[in-house]
Order: C-alpha cells, then sequence, then structure tokens
C-alpha cells in the first residue's frame, strides 16, 4: 500500500430526553429542553470536545493530512466550547472538511430530495462561514450513495465522494470513476476494526497497537486505502503513533483531494447502491421504518426548516431503536411521542 486516505467523522448528536406526552400538552410551544437532553448532551459534548481539541493538537503539531467530516449537530454545540471550533480553523492548509447532511440524517431516502439537498447547502455555509472553506467533497449518513445521489451532487457542484467498500477493494485502489463522480471506497474491515472492535477485551487482535495496524495496512496490495472513523475511536498518543508507523513502512497520508490528485482511478462499473452494513443498524424493524415514513411524511407537509425537526432526523435516534440496543420499544415509543408532539404543532 503506498497512500492513506484517513477520514473521521467528528459528530455529537442531540439526545433524545424522557418525554410524558402530557409535556407537551402543558407547554405553550416545541423547544429543545421540551425534546432533547440537553443537560446530558452538554456534559457529553464538554468532554469530548476537550478530546478533540488534544487530538486536533496532534494533527497540527505533525502537519498531519486528513480529512473531516465535521456535523451540523456538532458545530451547533460548538457554541458551549468555541475553543473547538478555534481548534479545526488552525488545521486549514492541512486537513480537507467535507460536506455532509446537516443533521447525520437519512434524509437522502425521502422520495423528494427537497429536505437532503437543504441540508446539504447548510453545512456547506455553515463551514464556510466558521472555518472559511468551501468543500468540493461529500459524505453521506451511514455512506449511502446511489445514482439519484450521485446526480443531485454533480448539480451541487461536487467533484467526488466517500461512499462504502467492499472485501477486496483495496488490491486494486479505493478510487474509482463511475463517470459521474470520483469515488473513494472506504476499507470497512480495517475501519470496523479501529472504530469498534479495538476496544473490545474479548476480540482475538486485543489490544490493537498502532503498529500493528500500520502493518495490515502495509499488506495490502494497492495504491490507495480509505479509512473512514469516529474520530472520538482513537487517542492522540495512537494517532500520533500510527502517523510513525506508517511514515516507517513507507506510506503517505493525503487529504482525499490529494489523493485524486495522486492517483489514476479505476472505472467503476459495479452497482451503486452503497451504504454502511446495508443500513441494517439504522432501517431493520418496522419501528425504524415508521419512524422514516413519519419524517417523510412531514416533510412533505412542509413540516421542515427549523433545528428542532432537523434533530428530530439524526440517524442516532434510528440506531437506538435498533434490534440490538438494550430497550428498542420503549426508545421508539418514546421517539414517535415527541415525533407527534411536533407535527401537531407544525401540521
Amino acid at each position: 500500500m503506498r497512500a492513506v486516505c484517513l477520514c473521521f467523522q467528528v459528530h455529537q448528536p442531540f439526545r433524545l430526553r424522557w418525554f410524558w406526552p402530557i409535556e407537551g400538552y402543558e407547554s405553550d410551544s416545541a423547544s429543545l429542553d421540551l425534546y432533547f437532553d440537553q443537560g446530558f448532551n452538554r456534559l457529553v459534548f464538554e468532554e469530548m470536545s476537550e478530546a478533540y481539541i488534544r487530538l486536533n493538537r496532534v494533527i497540527q503539531d505533525r502537519g498531519l493530512r486528513c480529512t473531516f467530516n465535521l456535523s451540523g449537530t456538532l458545530l451547533d454545540q460548538s457554541t458551549w466550547n468555541p475553543e473547538l471550533i478555534r481548534s479545526f480553523r488552525k488545521l486549514r492548509g492541512v486537513v480537507e472538511f467535507l460536506s455532509s447532511p446537516y443533521y447525520n440524517s437519512l434524509a437522502s431516502l425521502f422520495e423528494e430530495k427537497d429536505e437532503f439537498v437543504r441540508q446539504v447547502r447548510m453545512q456547506r455555509d455553515a463551514l464556510s462561514d466558521l472555518l472559511g472553506v468551501r468543500s468540493t467533497v461529500f459524505v453521506n449518513t451511514e455512506l449511502i450513495h446511489n445514482s439519484v445521489i450521485a446526480r443531485l451532487l454533480r448539480e451541487l457542484g461536487f467533484s467526488a465522494v466517500l461512499s462504502e467498500g467492499g472485501f477486496g477493494l483495496g488490491e486494486r485502489s479505493s478510487l474509482f470513476d463511475d463517470d459521474a463522480l470520483f469515488t473513494l471506497f472506504r476499507h470497512p474491515v480495517l475501519s470496523e476494526d479501529l472504530e469498534f472492535r479495538a476496544h473490545d477485551t474479548t476480540w482475538c487482535e486485543y489490544p490493537l497497537t498502532a503498529s500493528k495496524f500500520a502493518g495490515w495496512i502495509a499488506e495490502i496490495a494497492g495504491d490507495l486505502l480509505t479509512l473512514y472513523v469516529d474520530y472520538g475511536c482513537v487517542s492522540d498518543e495512537f494517532l500520533g503513533d500510527l502517523v510513525d508507523e506508517l511514515g516507517l513502512r513507507g506510506i503517505d497520508l493525503l487529504t482525499v483531494s490529494e489523493a485524486i490528485s495522486e492517483f489514476d482511478p479505476s472505472f467503476y462499473d459495479g452497482a451503486l447502491e452503497l451504504s454502511r452494513l446495508n443500513l441494517k443498524h439504522c432501517l431493520s424493524n418496522h419501528m425504524q421504518h415508521l419512524y422514516l415514513h413519519e419524517l417523510e411524511r412531514l416533510s412533505r407537509m412542509g413540516a421542515g426548516g427549523d433545528k428542532i425537526f432537523g434533530y428530530l432526523q439524526q440517524a442516532d435516534i434510528f440506531f437506538e431503536m435498533g434490534d440490538g440496543k438494550p430497550y428498542p420499544f420503549d426508545y421508539a415509543v418514546n421517539a414517535l411521542s415527541i415525533l407527534s408532539d411536533y407535527a401537531r404543532r407544525r401540521v
């Protein structure tokens, strides 16, 4: 392997509070405090923002070439710690920033794409206002990509997209041209190793060291390998060590745009219907599909446009209704109660 695109999602959701319907009728208007656990959200954000700032110092000090997707919900929460935005602003010229749906939503699955396009423009404008950058590369929530989305992205002026890959892609390259957009396919196994399995003490490869991980990358044939993981899954020590270990093996770190300029793409002729884990964690049961249907119905009826409706679209809400979660039914009842209370005020 000659080079790695190390891409990070930096995201903190607005988590729902436990909502009793009578509270909605006792309140004159919808509000963040009515539907979301703002005390807990702030507590988690303040802890994670300090970790992000430490990681950013490593990237700045080492001149580490990597790529970030900052969610709109993270940008909104950054008012609780403005130093976080300042620390990302210092990385301009070293790293690249991607565009994505502002609310980390599944709006790209709606039949009508107006809400999806609105959120993409919102996030791109926010990056311009807060960081002074304009992104030409896109990554969708949960790496969702298809031909319809590709057409919309071209119309919006994007030149490349990051999406989900498959086994064996790294044996050639993870950079493809489908006659529409340059597409970088993430390596799902190594990305999931770093984000999830590395923290599982029962995993046969535990503990995962930077040396071991860099060794796995070096053994893969090809020009380019793309990783896309949550920023909070790595420590500042691991990140610094990984830079050293990749350097010892002659492997460069590149931003997405640098990779596109550096390597010739392969032509991709496979099916363009891609997503992380085939969305099994988001849309595997009736409750999740019902919630998506209600969001889409409200969007068609013109309920969109405010922050609350955006936060109610977060993919994180779908995760908590997943079959593997402790109380998916209870969570779904709570989420649908909140959505119902919001809807009666808007439509």
